[in-house]
């Protein structure tokens, strides 16, 4: 269950920071830096964050998802995903309605999104890219680790016509 994220910004703040120069932070940040979030106590226009947690009465803080909208250009990107309970379904449930959202309740005429190969949700990107009809670009080689280990970067888009026009 996706709720604001003000409304559990210290408990992000201390997850975050238990993740600090964890291997697993270049899938969120595309970086070999360690951040906490901004999460300011009004939203910025267009910039969307959510904690993910349980659906019961705990709402047990099991992720992170932020994104941002260009209302104007029709464009979801910048999207920003970890979870703090690997292996919890709850966060790829959140992203997935979240998208589909995007896609048949905004109308939004394009999603992007980028990953690092290694990340271990590829397999649901490719799927979920697959069934809208995007596309997947391929930069090889494009980010070395930390390690010297050099990943692709997966460029993702999913463009949806609208308007009837091209």
């Amino acid at each position: 269950m996706l709720i604001p994220a003000i409304l559990k910004r210290d408990e992000l703040k201390v997850a975050f920071a238990k993740k600090f120069y964890a291997d697993e932070l270049i899938f969120l940040t595309t970086g070999l830096q360690s951040w906490i979030p901004s999460i300011k106590d009004e939203p910025e226009a267009g910039h969307y964050q959510y904690a993910i947690v349980t659906n019961d009465s705990m709402q047990k803080l099991v992720g992170y998802l932020d994104y941002r909208i260009d209302w104007y250009s029709s464009c979801a990107s910048r999207f920003g995903l970890i979870s703090f309970d690997n292996g919890n379904t709850l966060i790829g449930l959140a992203l997935r309605e979240t998208m589909k959202k995007l896609l048949n309740e905004y109308k939004l005429h394009r999603i992007e999104w980028r990953m690092i190969g290694g990340n271990p949700v590829k397999r649901h990107y490719d799927k979920f890219c697959e069934k809208y009809h995007g596309v997947k670009h391929v930069l090889r080689d494009a980010f070395k680790d930390k390690y010297g280990i050099y990943h692709a970067d997966y460029i993702y888009e999913i463009i949806q016509n609208v308007t009837g026009k091209k």
